[in-house]
């Protein structure tokens, strides 16, 4: 029984690897530069935008590792980035929406983290990465224009 139980651990690990991996690549490539803006601003998004994805990973290293500690940081990062203007590239009620959805993954996934239940930290981060993802497909389709 132990046998199986770690082989089915480690299956899951691997199945949310993979879905991390896809979804943090579908999230990179949904983002499209504004239709406007200076190629400063441009740069300064995409930087901003990396910064986004060092944090996921670190969140996605520490739930394959079970690191509550790793996983606490890159949640720690992604609130603090989602309360910086440059996040705030729409401010429609709608944006406003996604936002909220987002940060209360990301904090029952810390949560969850910090009480030692991986598989749940594991959901959450599932979640969080599909508000990425919905989000991003919605600043898409209303091509906004960078701020001055």
């Amino acid at each position: 029984m132990d046998g199986f139980r770690a082989s089915s651990r480690r299956s899951f690990g691997l199945i949310v690897l993979l879905l991390a991996v896809c979804a943090g690549t579908a999230a990179s490539l949904l983002w499209v530069p504004p239709a406007t803006g200076n190629e400063a601003q441009v740069q300064t998004l995409a930087a901003f935008m990396r910064k986004k994805l060092d944090a996921s990973s670190k969140i996605l290293e520490g739930i394959t590792t079970e690191d509550d500690a790793l996983i606490a940081a890159g949640a720690d990062a992604l609130l603090e980035m989602s309360k910086a203007e440059m996040w705030n590239v729409i401010t429609d009620e709608d944006y406003r929406e996604f936002n909220r959805d987002f940060r209360s993954s990301v904090r029952k996934l810390k949560d969850a983290a910090e009480k030692g239940n991986f598989d749940n930290a594991t959901l959450q981060w599932i979640d969080s990465v599909k508000s990425c993802v919905e989000c991003h497909k919605y600043i898409r389709s209303q091509r906004p224009t960078l701020k001055n």
